[in-house]
């Protein structure tokens, strides 16, 4: 049987104290913080299995993905 894989989006935000933070709104708690872009994403991985994972063993329903590609586009932006 295959593994349907779930793709979650990750939003950033500048913390002018602690460098980025990075969350998965669609999975309710899942927000990490990181010195480093890089850093905040390799801990949003991290914290993104482990919240499914505890989703899983508590016998919820895993968290769905509400965002869709094209609201992303519209409220993504780029700052110049």
């Amino acid at each position: 049987m295959k593994h349907k894989k779930t793709q979650y989006y990750i939003s950033y935000e500048k913390d002018p104290q602690r460098g980025y933070i990075a969350s998965a709104p669609s999975i309710p708690g899942c927000v990490v913080y990181g010195r480093t872009l890089k850093e905040a994403y390799k801990n949003i991985q991290v914290a993104i299995k482990e919240c499914l994972e505890v989703i899983k063993e508590l016998k919820k329903k895993t968290p769905k993905e509400s965002i869709t590609p094209d609201s992303v586009k519209r409220f993504s932006f780029v700052r110049m």
